[in-house]
C-alpha cells in the first residue's frame, strides 16, 4: 500500500499535541495516492471532514515559533531544491465592518480588507498560509517573521528548504527595502523577484483575457524552445541543448502560476517533468565532458512533477551509471518498473538489462546470475516480481540453454 509523503528525516508531527498528531497521522494512512506527489495530498487534506481537521488547525496556530525560535535557525544551511521557485502574496479574503460580526466577501463603505499572507510553492501546495488579524498593519516586520516561518517552520509534513527562486507580490513592492538584507542572506543560487505584472489581482484589475493570452504564448515559446532544444541535442550541441531547455522551463514554470485551471496546471506540471529529464539527457550527452551530478538532480526534479515518468527514472539510473553507483542504478530502476503505470516499459527494462552489466553469453555464467537474481532466498531479490525484466530474462535463457529452461529454472 502506498504510504503518505514523506516527512524527511526530522518529523514535524513530533511537535504536535496528541490529539492533532493522532488526527493529522490519520489523514497520512488515509491517503492512497503515491508520496512522491505533495499536489495530490494536499487535494486530499482539501476532501477531509473539516470536524477532523480542528484538531490540527488548532495545533499549526499554538505552533508559531517564538521569536528565539526564528533567530536560532540557520537560514543558510537550509537545503535547497533546484528549479523550484515560492510566491509570496497578499489575499484579500473579506472584508469587515466596524462590527466584527459584518463580514463580507465584497469591499462595502467603512469596511477593512482582511488578508491572508500566502506563500506557495511550484508544486502548487502551500508552504504557509495565515490570516493576518483584523485591524493589524501589514508591516515589513510582519512579513520577514512569515517569510522565516516559511523557511524554518513550514506546514507539516514539510519540511525546512529553501526556494531557488522568490517570487514577492507586487503590493508588497514598498516592503523590499526592509526585506533585502534577510533575501541578500540566502544562500546562492537563490534569487527573488517581483511577480509578474499579469499575475496581480486585488485592487489592480486584470483582463482574463489577456492573462489566457500570455499563458497560451507562452506555452507556445515553450515549445519552440524545446524543439530547438531537441534539435541541439540530435546534434549532441550540450551548451545549446541545455539554454533552450532551461529557457522552456522557466516559461512553463511562468504559466503554469498564472492559470487557475487545475488540469492545465496539471498538464504544464507533466510538461516541466519532461524539461527537466530533457535536460538530464543533455547532461549525459556522450563525446562530451558528461556531468552526472547535474543529471541526476534533473532526473531527479522531474520526477517531483511527475512521479510515473520512465525517461527521468531512466536518466537518474543513467547518471548513477556514471558515477560507479551500479547498486543504486538497479535500485531505481527496479523501484520505477515496479509502478503499476510503468511494468511494461521496455525501455526501462532495458536499462535494468544494463545496469546489471547485461545478461552473461556462457551457460555456466548464465546458470550462477538466474540463481543469484531469481532463486537464492539469500541473494539479489530486487529484481523478483518485475515481469518485463523476467521476461527479458527468460528469453535470453531460452537462447542460450534451450527452451526447456526458463529464468527461474536454470
Amino acid at each position: 500500500m502506498a504510504s503518505g509523503p514523506s516527512r524527511g528525516r526530522s518529523d514535524p508531527l513530533d511537535s504536535m499535541p496528541p490529539e492533532a498528531k493522532a488526527a493529522m497521522e490519520k489523514v497520512i494512512s488515509s491517503y492512497k495516492g503515491d508520496r512522491l506527489d505533495p499536489s495530490a495530498f494536499w487535494d486530499h487534506m482539501m476532501e477531509q471532514d473539516p470536524e477532523d481537521l480542528r484538531p490540527v488547525a488548532s495545533a499549526l496556530h499554538d505552533m508559531k515559533p517564538s521569536d528565539g525560535q526564528l533567530a536560532a535557525f540557520d537560514y543558510t544551511e537550509a537545503p535547497m531544491r533546484k528549479n523550484s521557485h515560492w510566491v509570496m502574496q497578499l489575499v484579500p479574503m473579506a472584508y469587515q465592518g466596524k462590527d466584527a460580526k459584518d463580514r463580507r466577501s465584497e469591499p462595502f463603505p467603512g469596511s477593512t480588507p482582511i488578508f491572508d499572507i500566502s506563500i506557495n510553492d511550484d508544486r502548487f501546495s502551500f508552504i504557509l498560509r495565515e490570516t493576518i488579524p483584523p485591524g493589524r498593519a501589514v508591516s515589513s516586520d510582519l512579513l520577514l517573521r512569515y517569510l522565516k516561518r516559511a523557511i524554518a517552520f513550514p506546514v507539516p509534513p514539510k519540511t525546512p528548504s529553501i526556494p531557488h527562486e522568490l517570487w514577492i507580490g507586487r503590493d508588497l513592492s514598498p516592503h523590499i527595502d526592509a526585506l533585502l538584507p534577510f533575501l541578500d542572506s540566502l544562500p546562492s543560487p537563490f534569487t527573488w523577484r517581483l511577480q509578474p505584472l499579469d499575475q496581480v489581482h486585488g485592487d489592480v484589475p486584470v483582463d482574463p483575457n489577456v492573462v489566457e493570452s500570455s499563458i497560451a504564448k507562452a506555452i507556445q515559446r515553450a515549445d519552440e524552445e524545446k524543439r530547438l532544444g531537441n534539435a541541439a541535442f540530435g546534434r549532441k550541441e550540450k551548451i545549446a541543448a541545455l539554454d533552450h531547455y532551461t529557457k522552456a522551463h522557466g516559461l512553463l514554470a511562468d504559466a503554469a502560476f498564472r492559470t487557475l485551471e487545475r488540469e492545465e496546471k496539471r498538464q504544464l506540471t507533466r510538461s516541466l517533468a519532461v524539461c527537466h529529464a530533457n535536460r538530464a539527457a543533455a547532461w549525459l550527452i556522450e563525446g562530451t565532458s558528461q556531468d552526472a551530478q547535474n543529471a541526476l538532480r534533473d532526473a531527479k526534479q522531474a520526477l517531483d512533477f511527475d512521479c510515473d515518468y520512465g525517461k527521468a527514472y531512466y536518466r537518474q539510473a543513467k547518471a548513477y551509471l556514471l558515477m560507479d553507483a551500479r547498486e543504486k542504478s538497479i535500485n531505481v530502476l527496479t523501484k520505477a518498473l515496479k509502478r503499476p503505470k510503468l511494468s511494461s516499459d521496455q525501455g526501462l527494462v532495458e536499462g535494468l538489462v544494463e545496469a546489471y552489466g547485461g545478461f552473461p553469453e556462457t551457460p555456466d555464467e548464465l546458470r550462477s546470475f538466474c540463481h543469484r537474481v531469481f532463486i537464492d532466498k539469500y541473494g539479489d531479490r530486487r529484481a523478483r516480481g518485475v515481469e518485463g525484466f523476467v521476461r527479458r530474462a527468460d528469453a535470453h535463457v531460452k537462447k542460450v540453454l534451450g527452451p526447456n529452461f526458463s529464468a527461474t529454472t536454470v
